[in-house]
């Protein structure tokens, strides 16, 4: 991506984040930018397309943070913690600074079909790195790494949710830790010994 296309772009990040996609016009993102709506066809054909790229800018970054989280813990039970808090608190950060947008990355998925994929095969590469290294220094017992690393990606999304249909009182990052207690800890009731 060369300047002009990052310019327009970060234009771009600002114009949904006040307007919301479906509001937000080819003629804003272009006024943003500073350049003719003629210009901004050049470099990109629609609004789906630059939308593509704000939030496939968005994904990038969030996995920056996400491998750093991760890799500031040692055992590997804090490097899960700190990858699923990091997660939980871009969550956050997105629904404060694009209230619109949120929402509306959900209705409009296929926008960023390729991305989400993206992103799924990445955390589910990640989570069973790290469940593999828990079972490597005998921190963990699992028999199906790939699959426990799928269904904690499941629990984690089924998180989200809750959260960004603006349910009150709903404390991500609290019931985020709570699901990792029960994962790491269990349900089952143990005899005292």
């Amino acid at each position: 991506m060369n300047e002009k296309e990052k310019m327009i772009i970060t234009a771009a990040e600002e114009v949904f984040a006040r307007f919301g996609y479906k509001k937000a016009t080819m003629e804003d993102i272009a006024t943003q930018a500073h350049i003719g709506k003629a210009t901004l066809y050049y470099y990109f054909p629609s609004k789906e397309v630059i939308f593509g790229e704000v939030i496939k800018k968005d994904s990038e970054h969030f996995k920056t943070k996400l491998n750093g989280a991760a890799l500031s813990a040692n055992k590997p039970e804090d490097k899960i913690r700190a990858y699923i808090t990091a997660r939980m608190e871009h969550l956050e950060d997105l629904k404060k600074f694009y209230p619109m947008l949120t929402q509306e990355y959900l209705d409009h998925y296929f926008f960023v079909e390729k991305v989400r994929k993206e992103f799924h095969d990445y955390e589910n590469t990640v989570l069973s790195k790290l469940l593999q290294d828990g079972i490597d220094q005998n921190d963990f017992f699992i028999d199906d790494v790939e699959c426990t690393a799928r269904m904690l990606a499941i629990a984690i999304k089924g998180l989200e949710y809750p959260m960004l249909q603006n349910q009150e009182g709903y404390d991500i990052i609290q019931e985020s830790n709570r699901m990792l207690d029960i994962i790491f800890n269990g349900i089952k009731k143990r005899d005292e010994q």
